[in-house]
Formats: structure tokens, C-alpha cells, sequence
């Protein structure tokens, strides 16, 4: 049985309403030094975004015409990985003036658009836009794992979530707000 356009937005308007509760209350927990729980709930904000985002495209398919089920839905939003791809809006880039990274980010904000050092270092940069888009999903969801779950990470050490820096939380979340 199709699902009507009223309950897919009502869904879409869900979504991004837990996102903005789990995203705020990953700050409350990193503020409380909690640094790997926070990163835990941000990124399920970033897969409810995600969500939101699927829910608002199975809408427009609904308005040209294509039927939508709850089954269709629940296939489209269950996995985290895809989530997390769908909820990618946009990209940080962090980098140290002195890395081959900071040289090309000076690069292009320091000269005009139309000069030849402009030119390459935004040529440049959209590879590393293009790989780092097809990486982010599976990094933030192993982050996440990484923040959540004691396991082996290798055979003389263990993953420990309680060990994960301010800084690494701090980034995590500044991503994501």
C-alpha cells in the first residue's frame, strides 16, 4: 500500500527535527567531557539528515508519479553507510599552512579567480572534494563505531572508546552543526 505525500514530508519533517535533538545533545555530552558518546550521537544526527534527505527525494518521485511503500522507505533508510552519504551537504577541509593541502587552499583563497594559480589549485582541489566525498561516509560510520564499541584493535591492543581526544570530538561535531 502507497504511503501519501503528506506522511513522506511528515517523515522528512521528523528527521531533521532528531537531528537537531541528537545534535544537541551531542554538545551537551561534550561539553560534559563525554568526547566519545558525542561523537556517537552526532554522527546518528548526520544519518537522520541523511534520512531526511532520502524521505524529501522519495517525495519528489511521489509527485512525478512513482508510487512509495513503507517497505520502499524502510529499504532506502536502512543502512548507515547510505545514510550517511545522503546526508553529506557539504565537506571540511582542516589542513596546517605548511602540508601540501594548506599550500593548495592559499593558493586559492589568496589569488584571483581567473589567474593560472587559481585555476590549478581549484583543479586540485575538486579531486581531493571527489575522493574525500566517496571516503567520508564509511569514515564517519567507522568513527562512530570506533566511539562506541571496545574491541580488539590489534593483538596487543584494544579499541577504547573513553580514549578519544577532545580535539577528534570537537571536529566531529563541528562537521557536523
Amino acid at each position: 500500500m502507497s504511503v501519501t505525500p503528506e506522511y513522506l514530508m511528515k517523515g522528512y519533517a521528523l528527521a531533521l527535527e532528531q537531528c537537531g535533538l541528537l545534535l544537541r545533545d551531542a554538545v551537551r555530552l561534550y561539553e560534559s567531557c563525554s568526547y566519545a558518546t558525542a561523537v556517537v550521537l552526532a554522527a546518528f544526527a548526520r544519518e537522520e539528515l541523511g534520512c531526511s534527505q532520502i524521505l524529501l527525494d522519495l517525495w519528489r518521485g511521489q509527485r512525478s508519479g512513482q508510487a512509495v511503500t513503507v517497505e520502499q522507505i524502510d529499504a532506502a533508510c536502512g543502512e548507515h553507510v547510505d545514510k550517511q552519504r545522503a546526508g553529506m551537504l557539504s565537506m571540511t577541509m582542516r589542513a596546517d599552512r605548511d602540508t601540501g593541502l594548506g599550500k593548495i587552499l592559499a593558493e586559492r583563497m589568496t589569488n584571483a579567480p581567473q589567474t593560472k594559480e587559481w585555476k590549478d589549485a581549484d583543479t586540485t582541489l575538486q579531486q581531493i572534494d571527489e575522493k574525500k566525498a566517496k571516503r567520508t561516509p564509511d569514515d564517519r560510520h567507522n568513527k562512530r563505531m570506533a566511539a562506541l564499541y571496545v574491541e580488539p584493535a590489534s593483538s596487543t591492543n584494544w579499541n577504547r572508546p573513553a580514549d578519544m581526544s577532545a580535539q577528534t570530538a570537537h571536529d566531529f561535531l563541528q562537521d557536523a552543526v
